[in-house]
Formats: structure tokens, C-alpha cells, sequence
């Protein structure tokens, strides 16, 4: 009976012990890191972040890789293509995500195209697009069944004086792909029509801004583009066409006291659209911004700048509760704790060392 009695006991103590262990493995969200290579880091990492106490562990290498500088995770969560960002050329590679959310090399694809700099899968043709800074080339290629990248389907160059595609990223109702273009002022519009890329139009910004990169709000109803050379986010409606193309409302990233050289770099939206949120390098910020999807109206409520160095990109993890920011100069990621309800950000001192972090990507949610 007493044997009996302490088999029992052990099989409580063993079932609960397990039902801890997974509810803690479920709050570890892996977050994916591109880099710089050359100066420390060899490639993609990955991190485990979690969401319930915020903490960020110490990131691994996952795939040796030059200058990963963007990285993009498949809707369906099996595949990771990354973008090496070199001078004349570019090379982009497909892995497989196993269980474990480890990375497998599939293949790589490589063109004539300097400083490729953002990639995006184009749904529902499932193309993978890349926009080559350095040429003003936006290029698609078809994905193979497996996350495999095929050859090259179809290339489109900007033109201007000096053109710089920057992004490239799908309408959210799927019709229309966007690219900025740092070089030219412009957010130039495509459409695939038997697939093949189309020019459809183009939203012409102020002179000198320097579109870097596009977010969408949550209802669809909203582009925001983070403009680079001017430190400016403007708003987007849609036109009578369905495409983006009415600019509402155009807002400085940096306080009214800054002086000096900066740099805006990435944009965010909150899950529930009432937030925006942008990075700027040299006031080395992330401004919150209130957000009005009703009527588009944006506004800066708080610059935070504790622990930021640089902030070239920044994610907001699956809860909503944290914005983890890549610091390419300051060589380290740091996470900053959010109110959901009020969308301002504090510091929590949660800084993780990693050489060049420029690209932070969630799985599972992912922008």
C-alpha cells in the first residue's frame, strides 16, 4: 500500500513538474537576429525571448552567413530568407525552420545588384522581392514548393537621378507591391498581372525626404512611410484606384530642440493601430506617436532614447508588452518594456551584446 502510495506521489510530482517546465518553454518566443558580418558577428542568430518577464537570452548562431543585413520569415512559419548585403552583388538564401527552430540551408540565389538591402514574400504568387539600394533594382523570384528560391522571374529599375530602392513590401488586401525610393522621393506602385510586374503608379513625396521603409496600419486603411534624409513620417490614404496615393499628414521623428545629423530608419505599427512607432540614429530615439485610424491623424507623445545607440530596426514582441531594439553601433539589443494602454515605452536595463545587430525578427509574428 505504501508502495503504491509513493508511485503516486512521484507521478504528481513528475506531471506537474512537466506541465511548469512547458508553460515556461511556451512564454520563449525564438526572435531571429540579422547582422553584420566582419566586426564579430558571423551571420543569423537566434534569440529566446520571454514574454513574461521580458528577459532576452544571450543569442546563437544559427547560420554562418555574410552581412544577413534583412531577414524574412514565411506566413507560414517553415521558412527564413535572408538578404546579403554586399557592394556590387547580392545573395539571397533559403532555410528550413525545424522543430527545435533551427536552421537548415536550402539554397541561395545570386544577381548583380549593390547593397540589396529589404526583402518581403509576396503572397499569393509567393515570389520573394528584393530592393538593391545601391542599383535601384527591385527583383522577384519565384519560391519553389520546399522554401527553395528559383531563378530570377522578373527586375524592375527605378529611375531618377539618383535612385535608391530602399523596401519593398505587399499591399495588406494583396492587389498592389510597394517600394520606397530614398534616392528619387518616391513610393513607385507595381501590380502582377500574369506574372509578370507591372508599373502601375507612383506617390510622389516631398523633395529631399528620403523614403526608407513602409508599414501598413492594422485596418488597412493606412500606409506609413518613415522618410530617412528628412526625419519625417508621413501618412498615406488610399486614392480612387484602391492603391495607396493621398498624403494626410506629414510629421517631423525628432523633438524641436534636436540640431545635428540624424537618420530615421524603421517603422512600426501596433497590433491594435493606435500606436506608430519610428527610430531615429543621432538623436539615437524611438518616438511613440499616437495614431488615429479613423482619421490618420499622428502625433509624437514620447522620444526615448535609455540604452539606444544607433537604432537601425526594432520589432514589438507578440504580447504587445516590449519594443527589443537592434543598436548597430552600439554593438547590442535592448529591450524596452510598453503600456498597451497608454503606448508609452520605459526602460528596463535588459541590454544583450551582439556585434551589428540590424534586423529582428519574430517568429510566429513577424513585419
Amino acid at each position: 500500500m505504501k508502495r503504491n502510495y509513493w508511485i503516486g506521489f512521484l507521478l504528481i510530482i513528475c506531471v506537474n513538474s512537466f506541465t511548469i517546465s512547458y508553460a515556461q518553454i511556451k512564454t520563449k518566443i525564438p526572435l531571429f537576429i540579422g547582422t553584420y558580418t566582419g566586426q564579430g558577428s558571423n551571420g543569423i542568430y537566434r534569440s529566446w525571448f520571454d514574454s513574461q518577464t521580458g528577459k532576452l537570452y544571450a543569442p546563437e548562431l544559427v547560420a554562418k552567413i555574410t552581412n544577413p543585413s534583412y531577414i524574412a520569415i514565411s506566413a507560414n512559419n517553415k521558412y527564413i530568407w535572408s538578404v546579403g548585403e554586399m557592394d556590387s552583388t547580392y545573395c539571397l538564401s533559403s532555410f528550413s525552420i525545424d522543430h527545435m527552430d533551427s536552421l537548415h540551408y536550402i539554397n541561395s540565389q545570386t544577381g548583380k545588384g549593390g547593397l540589396s538591402c529589404h526583402i518581403a514574400e509576396l503572397q499569393p504568387m509567393r515570389w520573394l522581392g528584393a530592393a538593391s539600394y545601391g542599383s535601384g533594382l527591385v527583383t522577384f523570384y519565384p519560391i519553389e514548393a520546399n522554401g527553395a528560391i528559383g531563378s530570377l522571374a522578373t527586375v524592375d529599375h527605378h529611375w531618377g537621378r539618383v535612385p535608391r530602392a530602399h523596401c519593398i513590401l505587399p499591399d495588406p488586401k494583396g492587389r498592389f507591391i510597394y517600394s520606397a525610393d530614398l534616392g528619387t522621393d518616391k513610393v513607385l506602385i507595381y501590380t502582377i498581372e500574369q506574372n509578370k510586374l507591372r508599373p502601375f503608379g507612383e506617390i510622389d513625396l516631398p523633395k529631399g525626404v528620403g523614403p526608407r521603409h513602409i508599414d501598413f496600419s492594422p485596418n488597412a486603411k493606412w500606409m506609413a512611410v518613415v522618410n530617412e534624409l528628412g526625419s519625417r513620417i508621413i501618412i498615406i490614404r488610399r486614392d480612387t484606384s484602391g492603391a495607396f496615393g493621398v498624403i494626410v499628414h506629414n510629421i517631423s521623428t525628432l523633438p524641436a530642440k534636436f540640431k545635428g545629423y540624424n537618420g530615421a530608419a524603421g517603422i512600426h505599427f501596433s497590433t491594435d493601430g493606435r500606436f506608430l512607432y519610428a527610430s531615429n540614429r543621432g538623436d539615437n530615439s524611438i518616438v511613440v506617436c499616437s495614431f488615429n485610424e479613423h482619421t490618420g491623424n499622428v502625433k509624437p507623445i514620447q522620444w526615448i532614447r535609455n540604452d539606444i545607440n544607433w537604432p537601425r530596426n526594432f520589432t514589438l514582441d507578440p504580447t504587445g508588452k516590449y519594443l527589443i531594439v537592434a543598436n548597430q553601433y552600439g554593438n547590442s539589443m535592448v529591450v524596452l518594456k510598453r503600456n498597451p494602454e497608454t503606448g508609452l515605452l520605459a526602460s528596463m536595463h535588459e541590454v544583450i551584446k551582439l556585434a551589428q545587430p540590424v534586423c529582428l525578427k519574430f517568429l510566429h509574428y513577424s513585419k
